[in-house]
């Protein structure tokens, strides 16, 4: 903040903090993330780190809850979007198999996410809002159950694609969805 009248001197160095130690998670994994790394990345004093979060965990949870909300849009919207059954099934094959909604880079920093959260208590709380608005959208076509069951398949199939490399079969995978939601799940 200006001492002289009150407005701060750099406005939007919160939010470059939190971008930057996102895109250092996205690129280097939660291993790599410091005080200095983060700042070095954002171009700041590494004094504004501490000036604005109270610990590194609160940076971290922060972008982990910016890659949140952009991934929870594109999931949702397909979704969304569907008026059908068959439609839904559709949406489904695409967020496994299409690369509109995550960037392989993008699904890494959800993995960060779901194994961060293992210490992290925010963050914990943060992947499971995340699995919430995945069991929503979900929930709007299917039973509850089926919704489970194909939630599952989504976090298994993208995990085997981020690991192997190897995109899935849309048959192959339209099919698993179709017996998962037609049955009486």
């Amino acid at each position: 903040m200006s001492a002289r009248n009150g407005v701060p001197n750099d406005p939007g160095r919160r939010e470059r903090i939190i971008a930057a130690a996102l895109e250092l998670i996205l690129d280097d994994g939660v291993a790599r993330v410091s005080h200095r790394a983060v700042a070095a990345r954002a171009e700041v004093p590494l004094g504004s780190m501490t000036y604005h979060f109270t610990s590194i965990d609160e940076v971290i949870t922060e972008s982990f809850r910016r890659l949140v909300d952009r991934l929870s849009g594109r999931y949702r919207a397909g979704l969304h979007e569907a008026a059908t059954p068959a439609e839904a099934r559709e949406a489904v094959v695409e967020i496994i198999c299409g690369d509109t909604f995550a960037s392989p880079r993008e699904m890494a920093g959800i993995f960060e996410l779901y194994s961060y959260g293992r210490n992290s208590p925010d963050s914990a709380e943060l992947a499971a809002s995340w699995m919430g608005i995945s069991a929503a959208a979900l929930t709007e076509h299917f039973t509850p159950d089926a919704a489970h069951a194909v939630d599952a398949l989504i976090e298994g199939w993208t995990i085997h694609h981020h690991l192997d490399g190897k995109a899935p079969d849309r048959e192959l995978v339209r099919a698993a969805v179709t017996a998962l939601t037609s049955s009486a799940l």
